[in-house]
């Protein structure tokens, strides 16, 4: 479900037969709702080819709706295409029915990327929008859709690895993206630990990355669960999730990480640790657990997750309380930290 202030859009994704082809592929169902009322009513529909990753895949902008997919086929031989496609919603006009619902086919893009790669994180401010793909390196394309009939590409960035969650701040009166995913060696093509970019977007012709940090052999939840995700933009502090799985009692971790954002520069500002990593790797605990999330009140951090809630003051990283949910657990109904 994508939600504006006044338009709102169900999205489905099944399946459409090409007669010209004699296959199938998949494809987006749109249904389109003014919600500008006290009571949603249906305005609009459309149908679109490929899927979208989530919901940022899709935009309300002045009367256009902006989205994108990707449509992968398999045979006879692995292809993708991804497209941005805007649609014009019909005009609403207070106690007058639509005559003609459907949505208008306004623009569309080429396809970006290169051959195989596939869309990873989508992100539309205003005039600009900002597509990742992904095969073995990571395209980061800047495109202007100002006019809806002839959306195009401006900028393109190539790098090591992919973000698959873009999130848009300034530095300095400088617009930025911050882009949280994986960092993948350009050697082997292995994906070996998470990664965040700083993206310099202020010139979209050119768009470079500003600064980077890795953390080799981790993870952060962050990159598919975007509500694990927190900026600050007054004191330009990140915070999010790690996990980091050993198989040996050293050098495991389940918490958060704060991190200095600044030009040029991401640095670790300290760590929160949940769980540490002996019990993560010897500890019976109990078979649920809390997905992560932080909060900032008063200076006062709090985050959750798996099995604990713990307050730290921001600025200092000094913890002020931890409490455990796992107290008093049935010890013949547990079991290991993790699980896959």
């Amino acid at each position: 479900v994508y939600a504006s202030q006044d338009f709102a859009a169900s999205v489905n994704v099944g399946w459409e037969y090409d007669p010209s082809k004699g296959d199938w592929h998949s494809a987006t169902f749109i249904q389109g709702f003014d919600i500008s009322g006290a009571t949603p009513k249906p305005l609009s529909y459309a149908e679109l080819s490929g899927e979208p990753i989530n919901q940022y895949s899709l935009d309300y902008y002045q009367n256009h709706l902006r989205v994108v997919t990707t449509q992968s086929t398999w045979w006879p031989e692995r292809k993708t295409t991804n497209k941005l496609w805007v649609l014009e919603v019909p005009e609403r006009s207070p106690g007058v029915d639509v005559t003609n619902p459907k949505m208008e086919l306004v623009g569309e893009t080429e396809n970006l990327g290169k051959p195989g790669e596939e869309v990873f994180a989508v992100r539309f401010m205003g005039d600009e929008a900002y597509v990742v793909t992904f095969e073995q390196t990571d395209p980061l394309y800047v495109l202007n859709v100002s006019d809806p009939t002839n959306p195009r590409v401006t900028g393109e960035l190539q790098i090591p690895g992919f973000s698959s969650y873009l999130h848009p701040i300034q530095i300095e009166g400088v617009n930025m993206m911050i882009g949280v995913g994986r960092h993948v060696d350009p050697r082997t093509g292995s994906n070996d630990g998470a990664k965040i970019s700083l993206f310099d977007v202020s010139d979209p012709t050119n768009p470079t990355e500003n600064a980077t940090y890795i953390d080799l052999g981790a993870y952060s939840s962050a990159d598919n669960d975007f509500y694990s995700f927190r900026y600050l933009n007054l004191n330009q502090k990140l915070i999010l999730p790690k996990r980091k799985y050993t198989r040996r009692p050293e050098g495991n971790f389940d918490g958060f990480i704060v991190y200095d954002i600044r030009l040029g520069n991401i640095t670790p500002s300290y760590e929160i640790e949940h769980a540490n990593s002996n019990d993560i790797y010897f500890g019976c605990w109990y078979n649920a657990r809390m997905p992560a999330r932080s909060l900032v009140f008063q200076s006062q951090l709090t985050t959750i997750l798996s099995h604990s809630v713990i307050s730290t003051d921001l600025g200092t990283g000094v913890q002020n309380w931890n409490m455990s949910l796992d107290n008093g657990i049935d010890q013949m109904e547990c079991g290991g930290y993790f699980y896959w």
